[in-house]
């Protein structure tokens, strides 16, 4: 111990990463963010460091000859190979311990390279809206190579009990879920998050060395029975999935760069800027397949796949056996694979006919053709290369005649109108944004809005997916009662609707929206409202997005009216980190008819 002392160890970044100590945010001092008081040797371990050192120390020379693998330097291999390393231990005074549940656990990994997993944004999971991460235990490359998906992965995720609603939110938004590591092969990770849930996902190779990689897998072992607090915007998946990382490479400190939330993208951009991704894969979802099947086909067809694959026309039938072989084959391709999304969450888990979908394989397998399946392009942005989340927005303009200058931000993440590269199209979720103005005509400032979070689901409809849009946007609001005149009212808006893509790149979107308002300035205002909502978005060029949309809200209680609004919102792209605003609105609220001509610079970081 004297010799640990003298090398301060226990300041050591090595350490720290292995217990997991980060500073505490007000208090002062460490804290292991290691939850699981089992996890610790010394009971002040927790948050004394050096307490922690000495207590492993002293437990790897505690042997237990009936019970090997219950010994310290079993359970702890990590703090064991790093202290070793240090200190040099004299095997003649400690032993090495035969380990044979963890030698035989590394043998089943057989790990060679290590590959970080990206599943894209899935809106219907709050715990996964900005997209998950784990990571992939790849074998030595070998000849034959063998499959990725039987290759394991180490995940972590909050033990929600399969929980919904309010109060799961709730929970996981302030640590009421235990968050702990497991591991489960591949491909079944593919198939929840790319066949049920139908999320693209990426795998980024990361350049670690073979001893960094078995020194994070012995990290792996320790936790094994630990759990943390979790935490959906900050101590979330990806923030633990650094901490793995930096038990691998202590020098990098990456968790000590996430204050306040941990964005997996960001995490994943993060590891790019660092030099740790060495090769980027995509691996499309079942939908985007689909979806690509489905642009290879001309209408007829696909009408014919749709009916095979719903029973109501058999391969046998002279609609399809009249087709030249190719033509034939990419139908029942098409129809096979709609028979599988159906089993999927987005479209309610409905079961196809077995027979069916029997009858479809054996009259594909008898066609002479090879596989019809189209090549679908990698994007050339991925999860972590895109615009950074957070942005700043200088505007200037004229609102019902008064000229303003505004300043807007937000922490996080993505606009449906931002530049969709590296992002979910369709996918829009923004928090904390809000907007003040100064009026220099009265030199006042003002709290224009501030939305605590905004999301918005656009997902395309056709004759094969049919996925609901949704939308939902929680904050305050600043509404124009007359001429100089405005109230701050909260607001809860929410509603359902449907979506289509076009090839042409136009987006045609309805939504049916409940609104509800509340003020209390001078007297209370409690206002329920309904309407529709309609928008078209268009990409006019590579860079230049365009939203045009209409809005009404009928408020039949409490001063009964009907707000409308109006809008042309054009965002032209100047860069990776910088994007030009233009915005035409004309209003009505609480009866009072308005436009408003804004120009504004946003700046991403």
């Amino acid at each position: 111990m004297d010799r640990a002392e003298q090398g301060r160890l226990a300041e050591k970044p090595e350490w720290r990463a292995l217990v997991h100590y980060q500073p505490r945010r007000l208090a002062g001092g460490l804290e292991s963010e290691v939850d699981a008081p089992e996890f610790f040797l010394s009971p002040r371990g927790k948050d004394d460091p050096s307490a922690e050192l000495a207590a492993t120390l002293s437990a790897f020379f505690q042997a237990d000859p009936e019970h090997p693998d219950q010994e310290a330097q079993c359970r702890y291999p990590a703090r064991y190979h790093w202290l070793d390393r240090e200190l040099h231990f004299d095997p003649a005074r400690l032993p090495r311990a035969s380990c044979r549940q963890l030698e035989n656990w590394l043998a089943g990994l057989d790990p060679g390279r290590l590959t970080l997993v990206f599943p894209a944004a899935y809106l219907n999971n709050p715990a996964s809206m900005f997209g998950h991460t784990l990571l992939r235990i790849d074998p030595p490359p070998r000849t034959p190579a063998e499959p990725p998906l039987l290759a394991y992965t180490i995940n972590y995720a909050a033990d929600t009990r399969e929980q919904h609603g309010i109060a799961y939110a709730a929970k996981g938004l302030f640590g009421g879920y235990r968050g702990r590591f497991s591991s489960a092969p591949y491909y079944a990770a593919v198939k929840t998050y790319g066949d049920l849930e139908n999320r693209d996902i990426w795998e980024y190779r990361l350049a670690l060395t073979p001893e960094e990689i078995a020194q994070l897998l012995r990290h792996v072992w320790e936790l094994r029975r630990a759990w943390f607090d979790y935490y959906f915007l900050d101590e979330n998946c990806s923030y633990e999935l650094l901490s793995l990382i930096e038990v691998a490479r202590p020098a990098l400190r990456l968790t000590g760069r996430f204050h306040g939330y941990t964005i997996p993208s960001e995490t994943v951009r993060l590891l790019a800027r660092e030099g740790l991704i060495e090769e980027v894969r995509f691996r499309p979802a079942r939908s985007t397949l689909l979806a690509a099947r489905l642009r290879a086909l001309e209408p007829a067809g696909q009408d014919l796949a749709r009916r095979l694959s719903l029973g109501e026309l058999t391969p046998q039938a002279p609609a399809v056996r009249e087709l030249p072989p190719k033509q034939q084959a990419r139908i029942e391709e098409l129809a096979l694979d709609y028979a599988a999304y159906r089993q999927s969450r987005r479209f309610g888990g409905s079961e196809p006919a077995a027979g069916s979908s029997a009858e479809l394989l054996l009259a594909r397998s008898r066609l002479a053709v090879p596989d019809q399946t189209p090549a679908i392009t990698q994007p050339e942005l991925w999860p972590g290369s895109g615009h950074p989340p957070a942005r700043v927005r200088v505007g200037f303009g004229s609102e019902a005649r008064q000229p303003f200058l505004e300043l807007a931000g937000a922490p996080a993440y993505h606009d449906i109108l931002d530049p969709e590269g590296g992002y979910t199209r369709g996918a829009g979720v923004n928090l904390l944004r809000g907007a003040l103005r100064w009026y220099p005509e009265t030199s006042q400032v003002e709290l224009e809005r501030l939305d605590i979070i905004d999301i918005e689901s656009l997902s395309s409809w056709n004759r094969f997916l049919h996925p609901v849009c949704w939308k939902a946007t929680l904050g305050v609001e600043r509404k124009r009662t007359a001429f100089r005149q405005s109230l701050l009212m909260g607001s809860f808006n929410s509603g359902i609707g449907v979506s289509h893509d076009f090839a042409t790149g136009t987006t045609l979107y309805g939504f049916a929206e409940g609104t509800l308002e509340i003020a209390g300035r001078f007297r209370a205002f409690f206002a329920p409202g309904v309407g529709p909502r309609l928008g078209v978005l268009q990409e006019l060029s590579p860079r230049w997005r365009a939203g045009l949309s209409f809005a009404e809200r009928f408020f039949p209680v409490n001063e009964a009216r009907n707000d409308y609004r109006l809008a042309l919102e054009n965002r032209l792209d100047l860069g990776r980190q910088d994007l030009l605003g233009l915005d035409l609105t004309w209003k009505r609220e609480f009866g009072y008819q308005f436009g408003l001509l804004q120009l504004s610079w946003q700046h991403y970081f």
